[in-house]
């Protein structure tokens, strides 16, 4: 490892990385407001029976991780593979916004503030997180933003295959 990686590897996050937990209670609120709400549309399509105060719930506890990882990844080096991991979530929950309401041509709810924050602040993190964690670690990091959002989708859409 030369000397410029190690010293961009040292290089301290900054307080910009609060964006990524007010970004996910903005999404969350259009997601459970925007049009009829994202739980209703996931219903009209078979997914998940999930009641508002149950969404609220499930995302309140996303955003805490979300902050809790914020918080990680200013403090210690050692955590910030999970800025790899949320700016994976983020882009990909952005770009599945975008295409769910093309292909439906249907708003959906999320896609306002996925197109806003969602897929801009998780390229960002994917690009800063590049520079700050070992090549090894970012790709693995991102293999487990992929599999996070991969089960939730398949959460959402009722489990297929249970």
């Amino acid at each position: 490892m030369n000397h410029e990686n190690a010293a961009r590897r040292d290089a301290p996050v900054g307080r910009w990385i609060w964006a990524l937990p007010v970004a996910y209670a903005l999404h969350v609120i259009e997601e459970a407001y925007g049009g009829r709400g994202l739980v209703e549309w996931m219903i009209e399509r078979g997914g998940l029976r999930l009641s508002m105060a149950g969404f609220l719930g499930v995302n309140l506890v996303g955003c805490a991780i979300l902050a809790v990882a914020a918080g990680g990844a200013r403090r210690r080096p050692s955590w910030r593979w999970a800025l790899a991991s949320a700016g994976t979530i983020l882009l990909v929950n952005g770009v599945c916004h975008v295409a769910a309401s093309v292909a439906t041509r249907y708003y959906v709810p999320g896609v306002w503030t996925g197109l806003a924050f969602y897929i801009p602040l998780g390229a960002v993190l994917l690009f800063r997180a590049r520079r700050l964690v070992r090549p090894g670690v970012f790709r693995a990091a991102v293999a487990v933003g992929f599999v996070i959002h991969a089960a939730v989708l398949w959460v959402v859409f009722g489990a297929p295959g249970l």
